[in-house]
């Protein structure tokens, strides 16, 4: 049957990574608009950006939630077209840093436990509210 939960990724991209000036060979700039092609067009609109933010001149991207329900084939559909969006922002420098900031957000639900989550791309559970 499945129950309620809501998966959204927001990306923060530092600017550098689009600019003109960037050297090659240093972080890839991330074809958002080539991924969200690739998806059927019901997912399609669920990736928004990058749009530039107001300041500085980095940029936001997110994958917001499907609507489906855990369990559902669409749900798992869902997930795995936010790991492969995840994906485009893996890179990170020799010193483990990068230009990419990734956060997976689940939120609502049918379960009392839910509550939310905030996870970074490195797998490190921020916190859990209930």
């Amino acid at each position: 049957m499945g129950f309620m939960a809501h998966h959204a990724v927001v990306v923060h991209i530092s600017g550098y990574v689009y600019s003109d000036n960037y050297p090659s060979g240093r972080a890839p700039a991330p074809d958002i608009a080539a991924f969200r092609e690739t998806l059927p067009g019901r997912f399609q609109r669920l990736v928004v950006g990058p749009i530039v933010t107001a300041i500085n001149g980095d940029l936001v991207a997110a994958f917001l939630p499907d609507g489906s329900k855990e369990g559902w084939p669409d749900s798992d559909e869902g997930d795995d077209y936010r790991r492969q969006f995840i994906e485009l922002f893996s890179w990170c420098y020799d010193d483990g840093s990068s230009p990419f900031e990734v956060v997976h957000l689940r939120f609502g639900g049918d379960e009392p436990q839910d509550g939310w989550m905030v996870q970074p791309n490195v797998g490190h559970t921020l916190g859990v509210v209930s």
